[in-house]
């Protein structure tokens, strides 16, 4: 079960921000400079290159730990972004831009924080069930 959650967050890491952000609102968003949009296009490229890479190490290689750790990299990513917000004038939703809520949170930081917490429970899961050693799951 614990491979099929970590599928899930990859695929909510790597696949989905493709789907969601390949239009007007964000990387093809004219009002955004040129120069924005190379590094959306980092974002979503890189997002996927560690999807494929968690993906190959999970199901090929059965790397379950380090394929949770991409995951997991993928959405605290997304986790600081959200908390240095302040510090950097950004906000969760682009102006004009309607955002539905889940308790009281813009859809994609709570969704973005719950695979955060999944892929949490998850690794903690992997390794207590397999006892396993951070030096022995990347051997």
């Amino acid at each position: 079960m614990t491979k099929y959650l970590t599928t899930l967050c990859l695929i909510g890491g790597g696949i989905l921000p493709i789907l969601v952000d390949v239009n007007t609102s964000h990387l093809l968003n004219p009002d955004w400079d040129s120069h924005a949009r190379v590094h959306e296009a980092w974002r979503l490229s890189t997002n996927f290159l560690v999807f494929s890479l968690g993906i190959f190490l999970l199901w090929t290689k059965n790397k379950e730990m380090l394929g949770g750790l991409l995951s997991l990299c993928i959405h605290f990513g997304f986790v600081l972004g959200a908390a240095f917000m302040p510090l950097y004038g950004g906000e969760p939703v682009g102006e004009g831009i309607p955002e539905p809520e889940i308790l009281m949170l813009p859809l994609n930081v709570f969704f973005f924080g719950s695979m955060f917490l999944l892929q949490s429970a998850v690794l903690i899961v992997v390794f207590k069930k397999n006892n396993l050693s951070l030096s022995g799951e990347l051997r």
